[in-house]
């Protein structure tokens, strides 16, 4: 909006400039395998390698190997820091379903256990649910032989009705009653007549919110309890305190006999509770010997190992989210995990608790890890599916995976997606000449989406302390991370040392890298004076060679989506001039910034990029259909990766010329 003048002088006016393009992550690694434990077949966000041994156990050090541990291992070593791991396995965890309140013969479950571990040990494990009372407890800390409150009654005789309008009450004691009291006034304990106090006015003197109907009333007592009522007062002993005895979101039940009506606590103050459904029937307050009583229903729960007797107890739970005992924060097992079932019962239970009793649970078997690694390769779509909608993953592998189908599973998921790159590993001491190179046709990309490498390396194994062969993809996925972070995007991840590898599985010369280089596949090497190995191959698996480069196609995939997210904001503008300028000022100003951090190739910044949006892209058939093209070109920086040295005799002259 344009400001508004009116005299002369200078004004000022502020102005939103668009928001700048920020560059997306590109090092998030996502990895697939077999473990020792942890969650099956959930994507699981990883950030360290002792969060991945506390939550999936670390290397294996019984048969059959495990690539998973030593893939994640290599990847924090050589820089890695954000990872997304899914575990297959075939292990069952023990389970039992605690039965709900519902009526009928067959209640549904109130509650799912699970055991933290799968296997037969969880089949050891009892749970036991015990009805509890959070507000029969704290009155238990006052030496009170009550569990439940009584509704308050008060009772007094009256002494006179008077006022012009019959509002001004004289009682023998005003002790018991308060401002917005429901009361009923009788002759003889007869004829009960409601009313509302408005104020006590003295030690003996009531007045009334509306005139009596006459004046001849010998008492008044507290009003009974009545359907639609929300809100009532109870006799609260010395020393406890309301709002900590009935917390909101506490079920308690009102009752004289059975059935009570069963509410929930929306609020509390010294001796008032506020419900949140209504009453639904009355509850009187006449006989002070049968008072209505409240109590809070809570359940107690004990975990126990019954093969070592070691339990857990987790006392004054309940149901609602909001109460202090709710379940899912308050009963943090270290053995089991709660849940609520997928269908939980319908229609839901007054008493929403899980049922009283004892109940063991079942079916635990143990993982198989040579049957889930085989289930990876029968379907490994399976699995990367599941990291579909994880939108800041930017690489993926499966280490040690090295069939064609899965292989090709992976290719397909990166190319499918196109936000993310997949690194493959050679299969195990495969022979440079025929088997590698067979394998390399079987894994190509046509525009570039992943990369092979070869061979496997030797590591040492920080729990056994033997000299293993892994393979290379979690430690080469940690050498992108750190180029990404040391260098960026668009330097090729090569020329880099491989962290915590002794060497290699096998050692080639430079006629057999050259013949597999120009082929895509990328070969580790150890040169003399070097004992760590190093990456030293850069290119994809493409036909296209457009894309042969590792850099160059992960470096598109970081512009594109950085600039997919940073104009998200301008979907359904106006579709008008004003609206391109300000999309090429953003872009522009977006890849400036990458010429600068040496991503695109140019002298000046013009012979680096440009970015086109106009009439004869976006012609009013177009526009009509809601579309707005937007075209790009850019010149990435390819990697230098044969350097020629042209050397001769020089036989002398003043000068070199330089060209």
């Amino acid at each position: 909006m344009s400001v508004q003048v009116s005299y002369p002088g200078v004004y000022i006016e502020e102005f939103a400039p668009a928001a700048p393009i920020a560059g997306i992550g590109t090092n998030t690694a996502a990895f697939v395998g077999t473990a020792l434990s942890g969650p099956i077949g959930t994507p699981q966000l990883v950030q360290s390698w002792d969060e991945f041994v506390a939550v999936f156990g670390g290397f294996a050090t019984e048969a059959p190997d495990t690539y998973l541990a030593p893939a994640v291992y290599g990847f924090f070593l050589n820089g890695g820091t954000t990872c997304y791991i899914i575990r297959a396995g075939v292990g069952v965890m023990a389970f039992a379903n605690l039965p709900s309140r519902q009526s009928g013969g067959n209640p549904q479950p109130a509650l799912v256990a699970t055991a933290r571990v799968e296997g037969t040990a969880g089949n050891a494990l009892s749970l036991q649910v015990i009805e509890s009372s959070r507000l029969t407890s704290r009155l238990a800390r006052v030496n009170s032989t009550a569990t439940s409150l009584a509704v308050h009654l008060a009772t007094e005789a009256v002494s006179a009705v008077s006022g012009t309008d019959a509002r001004d009450i004289t009682v023998v004691s005003t002790t018991g009653f308060a401002p917005g009291d429901r009361v009923v006034f009788t002759l003889g304990g007869a004829n009960p007549e409601p009313a509302v106090i408005d104020l006590v006015t003295a030690p003996d003197r009531l007045k009334l919110r509306a005139p009596l109907s006459g004046t001849n009333f010998d008492a008044v007592r507290s009003a009974d309890l009545i359907a639609g009522q929300r809100e009532f007062r109870v006799d609260v002993p010395s020393g406890v305190l309301l709002s900590q005895a009935l917390p909101a979101g506490s079920l308690i039940s009102l009752s004289l006999s059975t059935p009570a009506e069963l509410r929930t606590v929306d609020s509390t103050s010294a001796d008032t509770i506020r419900i949140a459904q209504a009453l639904g029937s009355t509850h009187a307050l006449a006989d002070p010997t049968n008072l209505p009583q409240v109590t809070s229903l809570e359940f107690n729960l004990v975990v126990t190992d019954t093969s070592t007797g070691d339990s857990e107890t987790f006392t004054e739970l309940s149901m609602n989210p909001i109460h202090p005992g709710y379940w899912k924060t308050a009963a943090l097992s270290t053995r089991i995990r709660l849940a609520v079932p997928p269908s939980p019962p319908l229609p839901t239970p007054a008493d929403p608790r899980p049922n009283a009793g004892t109940f063991a649970l079942s079916g635990g078997t143990a993982d198989d890890r040579a049957a889930a690694w085989a289930g990876i390769r029968t379907n490994p779509n399976g699995y990367l599916d599941l990291f579909k909608p994880i939108v800041d993953i930017s690489l993926v592998a499966i280490p040690g995976a090295t069939d064609t189908a899965t292989q090709q599973a992976v290719v397909a998921h990166c190319e499918g997606l196109r936000n993310r790159f997949g690194i493959l590993d050679s299969v195990m001491d495969a022979n440079p000449h025929d088997q590698i190179e067979t394998q390399r046709e079987s894994v190509t990309s046509e525009l570039g989406y992943v990369a092979l490498y070869y061979p496997w390396i030797v590591a040492l194994n920080p729990k056994t302390g033997n000299n293993d062969t892994w393979p290379p993809s979690g430690h080469i996925a940690g050498c992108y991370a750190r180029t990404d972070a040391q260098r960026g995007v668009h330097k090729a991840p090569a020329n880099a040392n491989i962290r915590g590898s002794l060497r290699l599985e096998r050692l080639m010369t430079d006629e057999q890298q050259g013949r597999l280089n120009l082929r895509g596949i990328n070969v580790l090497r150890t040169f003399p004076g070097q004992g760590q190995p190093l990456v030293w191959g850069a290119r994809t698996t493409a036909s296209n060679t457009n894309w042969q480069y590792v850099n160059i196609r992960r470096l598109f995939i970081f512009l594109e989506g950085s600039i997919q997210q940073g104009i998200r904001g301008s979907v359904f503008e106006p579709n008008n001039t004003s609206l391109w300028q300000k999309l090429k000022r953003t872009i522009g100003a977006f890849l400036t910034q990458q010429w600068r951090d040496g991503a695109l190739f140019g002298a000046r910044v013009e012979d680096a990029f440009y970015v086109r949006i106009d009439e004869v892209l976006n012609p009013d058939s177009e526009r009509a259909l809601g579309r707005l093209t937007i075209e790009i070109g850019v010149r990435p920086s390819y990697p230098a990766e044969f350097i020629i040295v042209r050397i001769g005799i020089w036989q002398g002259g003043s000068s070199v010329s330089e060209s």
